[in-house]
């Protein structure tokens, strides 16, 4: 599937990924709540290392393959 498509489906709470990426590693979406200290909703990685923001690249934009997890 496309982004635009598994990024729908994230922001219902699910998780998605490119299937060359080790097994771990996913995307998720966080929505702040009053007491965030971030005030917008966000993308991160999640993997064995923890949670990092996630800054997409043009390639993983573009891609057909994203999965939904």
């Amino acid at each position: 599937m496309n982004f635009g498509e598994a990024f729908e489906e994230v922001k219902k709470g699910s998780a998605m990924r490119l299937p060359q990426w080790s097994e771990d590693v996913k995307i998720k979406a966080q929505f702040p709540d009053n007491d965030s200290k971030m005030t917008a909703p966000y993308l991160y990685v999640e993997s064995r290392f923890g949670m990092v923001p996630w800054k997409e690249t043009m390639i993983e934009l573009f891609s057909e393959e994203w999965e939904v997890l």
